[in-house]
């Protein structure tokens, strides 16, 4: 009987030790997540930090130049921009991955400065805390500029290459509005851990009890 005890107890401490060893490795993962994110901001800041200098003495207004119809549903939502190097010729958004995308026939180097209303598009953490933007160019991210924000509306810098010929811009909400993809990826995420470290605390239970 003291063998069997001594056997059940050595399964007991192997368990546990299982255990410990994947809630060691899945903090490992998240930590490694959260440094990678971090480093993300770090990098984005400090490129955006020349080119928010140079702006910080410019006024940006672009309430009497172009607008291009959106057409999301049956409504129309008008979107002001201004483009140098180039024409927008074409907008139209995605709504399964929160993007706007915007057709630019390019015929030199430019900017195109847009103003997103956020009723139209936005991009928010938890909080209802104002997030970056990700914008791509022709597949490529890039560094988007935000030179103006307020409760209506929120305004992007993007330079472009000669050549370009779409601009996507990526947020987290895009009428009609969707759930966050980034949070319901991290909930999955999430999920597994805690399946995965569940089905390993039971096995002990289970075998105690044979």
């Amino acid at each position: 009987m003291t063998e069997k005890r001594q056997f059940d107890e050595i399964k007991r401490k192997k368990c546990n030790a299982a255990v410990g060893v994947v809630i060691a490795a899945a903090v490992i993962e998240l930590a490694t997540i959260s440094v990678s994110i971090i480093s993300f901001q770090l990098t984005y800041a400090q490129s955006a930090t020349g080119v928010n200098k140079e702006l910080h003495h410019q006024s940006f207004s672009i309430a009497s130049n172009s607008s291009i119809d959106l057409r999301l549903g049956n409504k129309t939502y008008p979107i002001k921009y201004q483009i140098t190097g180039g024409k927008l010729a074409g907008l139209s958004a995605e709504k399964d991955n929160m993007t706007l995308i915007v057709n630019v026939s390019s015929t030199s180097d430019g900017k195109l400065t847009i103003e997103l209303p956020r009723n139209v598009i936005d991009s928010q953490k938890q909080g209802n805390v104002d997030d970056n933007f990700a914008v791509f160019e022709d597949g490529q991210y890039v560094v988007g500029n935000e030179i103006r924000t307020n409760a209506q509306a929120r305004t992007l810098m993007v330079g472009f290459d000669n050549g370009t010929s779409v601009i996507e811009i990526t947020g987290t909400r895009i009428v009609p509005e969707f759930a966050t993809i980034a949070l319901a990826v991290f909930a999955i995420a999430t999920s597994g851990i805690i399946v995965a470290t569940s089905k390993y605390m039971v096995l002990p239970v289970l075998r105690k009890k044979r």
